[in-house]
């Protein structure tokens, strides 16, 4: 297939990425991504640094396991948008304490997690507790420090928290947990006191794709698949898959630009409140005997909130007709 020559007219950072429609035909996936710095007063100015992330970065590519700290840009396009949060709860003036909450809001999305200093599980005649939490100053908000896990046990006992295997709590043995951490960032409203089956995975990080609910919806990879149709999508895939924000931070539509966002907790300089900038682009595909229009959609609000910045993400998927050469332009508009 060739390659289309990508001319554009902005600065935004702005990127090809091939893909394959259902029916295996070509498609390409026009990615724009900017960056904004966010003043004192809730004004937002453009700034360079936007990366079209071809796969997931993780917080600790060299580990044995770790969350998603950048979500993939690789898909052709998402059924709403998604809201991710890359930073960490912080006390106020960096005066240690041993309890925070957070708070993300973005247009109607609204998420509240309770952060806790280190508690570390021990014996009590009911069971295990949780000590007080010790003070802190800083707690990354990563799945990490949220309750999940995963133990491998002992043959016939393997446990996993499909929604967080990487998180602290779950064991084959609750005793395997006596002096060791225990979950640090919860929902607000709904502590954990004790080891559960019941409990919950809490955060505002991206969810991995092997991760449950995104696993689910990757369709059925069976040995029929494998003969009849891979490397296509399965029959029964759900777009839903591509949604990679934590339960809560993902709407069915995607953003128009003027929505509120308020970030509470996870800057030393006090709270983050302003609004998702009315910028929006343009992408026209020229063909031999063709030109077709295309509306970008925004569907991924990356928040930094230490950093006091946010990279927005737009995409467009152009699908090739025949083997027709193409130029894909790409250019700002009016929101």
């Amino acid at each position: 297939m060739h390659l289309p020559v990508l001319s554009r007219s902005t600065a935004a950072t702005v990127e090809l990425l091939p893909a394959l429609a259902r029916d295996g035909g070509q498609t390409w996936v026009v990615v724009m991504k900017q960056r904004f710095a966010v003043g004192d007063r809730g004004g937002l100015r453009r700034v360079p640094g936007a990366a079209v992330m071809k796969v997931d970065e993780l917080w600790d590519p060299d580990g044995h396991a770790s969350s998603v700290r950048l979500p993939s840009d690789a898909c052709p396009g998402k059924p709403g948008a998604d809201v991710v949060v890359v930073g960490s709860a912080l006390a106020p003036n960096r005066a240690p304490v041993r309890e925070l909450d957070v708070l993300v809001r973005v247009g109607e999305l609204r998420r509240t997690l309770h952060v806790t200093g280190l508690r570390v599980w021990y014996r009590t005649m009911a069971g295990l507790g949780l000590t007080p939490p010790e003070p802190f100053r800083e707690v990354p908000l990563r799945w990490e420090y949220a309750w999940g896990g995963c133990d491998l046990g002992d043959p016939g006992r393997a446990l996993m928290e499909r929604r967080n295997p990487v998180g602290r709590g779950v064991a084959s043995d609750p005793g395997k947990l006596v002096h060791q951490p225990g979950p640090q960032i919860e929902a607000a409203g709904d502590p954990i006191t004790k080891p559960s089956s019941r409990l919950v995975p809490a955060g505002v990080g991206a969810v991995a794709p092997h991760w449950e609910p995104r696993l689910g919806f990757a369709g059925t990879m069976d040995e029929r698949w494998e003969k009849e149709r891979m490397p296509l999508l399965p029959l029964d895939f759900d777009e839903r898959h591509y949604l990679v924000a934590a339960p809560g931070l993902s709407t069915p539509k995607p953003f128009v630009g003027g929505e509120p966002v308020q970030l509470h907790g996870m800057s030393e300089r006090g709270p983050l409140t302003f609004a998702l900038p009315r910028l929006a682009f343009g992408v026209e595909a020229v063909g031999r005997r063709e030109r077709t229009h295309y509306r970008p959609a925004l569907d991924t609000v990356v928040l930094f909130p230490g950093e006091r910045a946010v990279e927005l993400t737009w995409r467009a998927a152009v699908r090739a007709v025949g083997h027709e050469p193409r130029d894909i332009l790409v250019f700002e508009k009016e929101a």
